[in-house]
């Protein structure tokens, strides 16, 4: 690895600079995703008769992948660094139901916006309130959450539809273009090359990964453990919000089963693109690869006429080998 991979300490031990040994680069992991990719996307489209390269289809996908893409840069990070949220189904629920109902009050779409983005980021930090000085394991936190938000909106919205949604989220995010892209896209792009770089440039992405590795290692190393652990959450609910606002673009209703399954998604994806549950290890790149793969499933069973419950049992069989082939022994500092 390049040797400036530990620039953030000032003369480290040898059991400190370990801990920024697997910093990760783009290589064979990423190379297989886009061969798989490619090799789908034929498949899809020999078996689909040509309707997968329609336009209507091809925004549809682009617009889902958007959509999953942007928390899962959330979820890439919280991994990272060796947590977990699998609650974002149900905040993703409860963010379109409370920005739902402000738009049902009439608001403009400039005073809603903040409001998804701040209901976001403040569920992400109630979870990690559980998560950090409660200590409480963060898989089994979010499980808790995840039925305290589904239940709230059913609470929020009366167990009633919210329809009233303004067709200019539609215009904006999906209708909208750049190139052949639909801004949702373009958003997602943007989202992703700035989460890569801070990731692989900036000191605080170095940490995440150096508190994946070994969390007690990268405290003795005057990292700020409970700190970015914190960040990591807050920028989970916040990106899920404005996945949110989007969903809402794409499918102008807010519904009680609003992101359901999509916690299954998210983490499907990071975990396909080479992210380790155990933290420590995983790329931005990957992340998106996997993504697109993921969201390339769904079409797939859509166009081809399969049955829609194979969808999720494909999504769990993705994971189940994600986390086998990427299985190895625990490391050692």
């Amino acid at each position: 690895m390049p040797s400036d991979a530990s620039a953030p300490l000032a003369r480290p031990s040898g059991r400190v600079r370990s801990i920024f040994r697997h910093l990760p680069l783009p290589g064979e992991r990423e190379g297989g995703l886009l061969a798989t990719l490619v090799a789908l996307s034929l498949l899809i489209a020999f078996g689909s008769h040509g309707a997968f390269f329609t336009p209507v289809n091809m925004d549809n996908l682009l617009v889902s992948a958007a959509i999953t893409a942007i928390p899962a840069i959330g979820m890439t990070v919280v991994i990272l660094t060796g947590g977990i949220d699998v609650s974002i189904g149900s905040m993703l629920g409860l963010v379109a139901a409370i920005g739902g109902l402000a738009f049902e009050a009439h608001w403009s779409l400039a005073a809603v916006v903040p409001i998804f983005c701040l209901a976001g980021a403040g569920l992400g930090l109630f979870n990690a309130a559980l998560i950090i000085p409660g200590r409480v394991p963060p898989v089994i936190a979010t499980l808790g959450t995840l039925s305290i938000f589904r239940m709230l909106v059913f609470l929020v919205t009366g167990s009633n539809w919210i329809t009233e949604i303004p067709p200019s989220l539609t215009t904006i995010f999906i209708v909208t273009r750049i190139g052949p892209l639909p801004m949702a896209s373009i958003i997602a792009l943007l989202m992703l090359a700035l989460a890569a770089f801070i990731l692989a440039r900036f000191r605080m992405g170095r940490h995440v990964y150096a508190i994946g590795n070994n969390e007690e290692a990268a405290r003795l190393a005057g990292i700020r453990v409970r700190r970015i652990k914190l960040y990591a959450y807050v920028l989970l609910g916040l990106l899920t919000g404005i996945a949110a606002l989007m969903t809402l673009g794409q499918s102008p209703m807010v519904q009680t089963s609003t992101g359901e399954g999509f916690e299954l998604k998210v983490i499907a994806a990071v975990v396909l693109g080479g992210t380790e549950l155990s933290g420590g290890r995983g790329t931005i790149l990957g992340t998106l690869l996997g993504t697109l793969i993921v969201e390339l499933v769904g079409d797939g069973v859509v166009l081809l006429h399969i049955q829609p419950f194979w969808s999720g049992v494909l999504l769990g069989a993705i994971i189940l080998f994600s986390v086998g082939a990427a299985w190895r022994p625990a490391r050692s500092v």
